[in-house]
């Protein structure tokens, strides 16, 4: 290991050290006052097996003072159960707010997202100011995360968001970041957002980023809604780039969420006070070839206050390389005694299986349990067929603990 390369591993760990210092003394700070100030601590420990894999573990603590909520923390740890015992620190920040919300400073490891700047994991801080008229000045700095702490010479971001309330019916927003590696200007972008509700039955807003180093649009979305009585109208647009898609989580968006432009609507109608009925379509470009999806989706909540519901969904999608057909059944119920349950089952048909299965299942069931005195116990099981893997089970463990009253 060279001797840049281990100063600049030293310096990482020191950085995540101190800001853990620090985050155990903002809150330990409450701690001697918690007779009068009590202190809300929140601890939670995931165990996820994947298939014949090494199982995995993520530790999430939380803390906050309820009766000084201007300073809370956060931290997110990840462990794999492999030979070499591996582990990373997902999430290790401090945030402290100013109590009338003109200013607040997060710093540690988090996830940095504002205005048009695309999401990105830093070590650093992030600071806001507001004025009592409107106007929001942001600035940030950091390095990118690396895995497991690796070294990051001379890589770095930095940038702000400039933004001003108009006439207290919406919000203009500019920002700008550079991204370095190696000392090189890796990325720039300049990036504007906007949103606007000038009566309450309407409101639009929309955002984009262009690249500088390599001209041309990152990334842009934009979407108007108009609310009669019982219905809701949408109409959006978006261009995405391939680099700035998110990673997906579910089966369908696996299958359909490709980088394309796309232009569509959707329509939303209260059909029953428990009741909600959705469908929406799109067109999209994709490489050249013109497709499109849609969906429609039912919602009937089995209670006033929403906390038991049931939904069925019908999912088409048809463009260049991707036409499917799916189902998807929801299930959420309160069993009584702390108990909830909840199920979700997909099933994707191919127009095209080429020899990999003439339908694709995936299943999810999960039982958690809350108890009076601040125990949350959680267990989902998640199983599927899908065109790289005839069969694939996964299931995941959660244990969390709240100390002091919220």
């Amino acid at each position: 290991m060279s001797c840049k390369t281990a100063a600049a591993e030293a310096m990482t760990r020191r950085f995540v050290v101190g800001v853990a210092t620090a985050l155990y003394t903002a809150m330990a700070g409450g701690i001697g006052s918690a007779r009068a100030d009590p202190l809300r601590l929140r601890g939670d420990a995931l165990l996820q097996t994947q298939g014949s894999g090494s199982p995995t573990g993520l530790v999430v603590l939380q803390g906050q003072d309820t009766k000084q909520p201007w300073v809370s923390a956060e931290g997110l740890v990840w462990a794999g159960a492999t030979p070499s015992a591996t582990g990373d620190v997902l999430v290790l920040a401090v945030h402290l707010r100013e109590p009338h919300g003109y200013a607040e400073l997060q710093a540690g490891r988090f996830v940095l997202a504002t205005g048009a700047v695309h999401p990105v994991q830093i070590d650093g801080a992030r600071a806001v100011a507001r004025a009592p008229w409107g106007s929001t000045v942001e600035t940030f700095g950091g390095v990118p995360v690396v895995p497991r702490f690796g070294a990051r010479s001379y890589d770095w971001l930095a940038g702000g968001r400039i933004a001003e309330t108009v006439a207290d019916v919406g919000t203009i927003g500019f920002s700008y970041v550079q991204r370095r590696e190696g000392g090189e200007v890796s990325n720039e972008e300049i990036g504007a957002d906007a949103a606007f509700a000038p009566v309450k039955w309407f409101d639009l807003g929309g955002f984009a980023a262009y690249d500088v180093s390599d001209p041309g649009i990152a990334e842009a979305r934009a979407s108007a809604a108009a609310k009669v009585d019982d219905w809701r109208f949408e109409l959006f647009a978006s261009q995405l780039s391939p680099g700035r898609l998110l990673p997906a989580t579910s089966l369908f968006s696996v299958l359909g969420d490709f980088p394309s432009q796309t232009v569509g609507g959707t329509v939303r109608w209260r059909a029953a006070p428990r009741l909600d009925l959705l469908a929406s379509g799109a067109g999209q470009d994709l490489a050249g070839g013109l497709g499109g999806n849609g969906w429609l989706r039912a919602t009937l909540r089995l209670d006033d206050r929403g906390q038991g519901s049931l939904g069925l969904e019908l999912r088409r999608t048809d463009v260049p390389g991707a036409q499917w057909s799916g189902a998807r059944g929801i299930a959420s119920l309160p069993l009584g005694g702390g108990f909830r349950y909840s199920e979700e089952i997909e099933i994707v048909v191919p127009d095209h299986p080429d020899g990999r299965g003439t339908a694709w299942p995936w299943g999810l069931s999960a039982l958690s349990w809350r108890s009076r005195d601040g125990w949350d116990v959680a267990a989902a099981v998640e199983a599927s067929s899908t065109p790289l893997h005839r069969y694939e089970g996964d299931a995941l463990v959660r244990l969390s603990r709240t100390l002091g009253e919220p």
